[in-house]
């Protein structure tokens, strides 16, 4: 469940970020760009509501991105295609120059979420590669295989700056918003506070995954109980910090703008007299260039129809290029897939079903337990130790086994919460069996029976599992924690 509360976490952030942005500079700079004596109004209510709706749903498209390992040329196609999508709302509406602001708007805000949710993808990616890998295991691999860990330190570094320019870019909007006389009220102040206290939590963010990539390479993982006591901490801090600068801060500005506009105002205002010389005209000789380049020449038929054909044949030539990167992704095998299956459907129901487990995990009690496996989980390891013991197996058949029981003891885990009881004398398949019948959709289903029959599989099979195999075990159980 703490999964799914990070996961939708981190993904409001990149709306909250990237929206509040937006709607703070439309709605500042209304007042001066809205001309109602020519009944010229180029933000309005649906300026707003597409501003707030788009960055919404430029959050799901960057995660559903993200799980299907969509190129990054994929977002200009988007992108494109989406605000065609506004443009023939905006026309249907009779919003005529609604457009002048949304296609900038849209196009800095998707691109905000791109760099904000980067972060996020590469940490999800380092999450998933130490996932089967534990203390003395993992300390190892990172050892040896430290590239993903390596990207996801590089990135919160450029992360910061990212954040530290946005926190300026919001500064100079209402700066300049303010000497311009914009448009200021309740609604746009409560999203500049949405927006710092956006890039805070970011930055909180930031701080645990460089923990995660510190404790990951000593050996320790989930070294964290629960990140939901930290996160509140966070806010209590945040909530204090900005109490004592609301009793400590005055009215008075320190630097006080008006007074260096007033000189500057005077300073344009002195007539002073400005002296002029008197320049006289003097006309150039006319030169002949007849007599230094020769008599006029025309230029010869077949050379200019050549030119001709291929300046018209560069021209459908990047027509046909840019064509066709735009049209290839509908016709791809990736495509077809992806809507044969039912992907979206599916990916919304999960991220509905995310959104609930966020929420009960916000209001829900604390659970110090969870932490620690439980007795049948411990019983479960034991009984595997026993069997490694008689059956005698080879060191990487034994190490094998021992990542495996690691993740089914979490199955384990997971069923005795969800009241799925464990038995000792139930076999592996036999007790993914019960958590089968738990669930009603056939992808779910599905990766319970695959926890099931790979874990024996590995269990009385003298050859290790593949690489694909044990990828295919981790994710299967990685789906069935993230049900509710």
């Amino acid at each position: 469940m703490q999964g799914n509360f990070e996961r939708i976490f981190e993904r409001i952030l990149v709306f909250t970020t990237s929206s509040s942005l937006l709607l703070v500079a439309a709605g500042i700079f209304s007042k001066v760009l809205n001309n109602y004596e020519v009944d010229k109004v180029f933000v309005d209510l649906f300026v707003y509501i597409v501003l707030g709706a788009s960055g919404l749903i430029f959050s799901l498209v960057l995660q559903l991105f993200a799980l299907e390992k969509i190129k990054s040329a994929m977002h200009i196609v988007f992108i494109v295609f989406y605000e065609i999508a506004v443009l023939v709302i905006a026309a249907l509406l009779g919003e005529g120059y609604a457009p002048y602001i949304l296609i900038p708007a849209l196009l800095v805000e998707y691109f905000i979420g791109v760099g904000i949710n980067d972060m996020f993808i590469y940490h999800d990616r380092f999450i998933y590669e130490c996932e089967g890998f534990e203390g003395k295991d993992l300390e190892t691999y990172l050892f040896h295989n430290n590239l993903v860990a390596i990207d996801l330190t590089e990135k919160t570094k450029g992360q910061q700056v990212v954040l530290f320019g946005l926190s300026v870019v919001m500064f100079i909007i209402l700066v300049f918003g303010k000497l311009s006389e914009g448009y200021f009220n309740l609604l746009i102040t409560l999203l500049v506070i949405v927006f710092y206290l956006s890039v805070m939590l970011c930055y909180y963010t930031l701080g645990l995954f460089k923990n995660d990539v510190f404790y990951a390479f000593l050996g320790f993982k989930d070294y964290i109980s629960d990140k939901k006591k930290i996160l509140r901490s966070v806010f209590l801090i945040i909530l204090l910090a900005s109490g004592f600068a609301f009793i400590l801060s005055s009215n008075k500005a320190l630097i006080k703008i008006n007074y260096f506009l007033s000189e500057y105002d005077e300073q344009l205002n002195d007539n002073q007299t400005l002296q002029r010389d008197d320049f006289e005209y003097i006309p150039l000789p006319e030169i002949n260039m007849g007599d230094d380049f020769g008599p006029d020449v025309k230029p010869n038929i077949i050379l200019e129809i050549i030119f001709e054909f291929i300046k018209y044949a560069a021209i459908v030539a990047i027509a046909g290029a840019v064509l066709y990167f735009f049209i290839k992704p509908f016709f791809t095998r990736h495509w077809r897939v992806f809507w044969s299956e039912g992907k979206l459907i599916r990916f919304l129901r999960d991220v509905w079903s995310d959104i609930k487990s966020f929420f009960r995990f916000i209001f829900s009690k604390d659970n110090s337990s969870q932490a620690y496996s439980t007795v049948q989980a411990k019983s479960f390891m034991d009984s595997m130790q026993d069997f490694l013991k008689k059956a005698k197996r080879s060191k990487e058949k034994t190490a094998e086994i021992d990542r495996l029981t690691k993740q089914f003891m979490r199955l384990i885990d997971w069923g005795e919460a969800h009241k799925i009881h464990y038995r000792v004398n139930l076999a592996p398949a036999e007790y993914t069996k019960l958590i089968e019948q738990y669930f009603q959709t056939e992808d779910n289903k599905e990766a319970a029976t695959n926890a099931g029959q790979l874990f024996e599989k590995a269990l009385y099979d003298k050859e290790v599992l593949t690489a694909e195999e044990e990828k295919l075990f981790i994710e299967s159980i990685k789906k069935v924690l993230q049900c509710e």
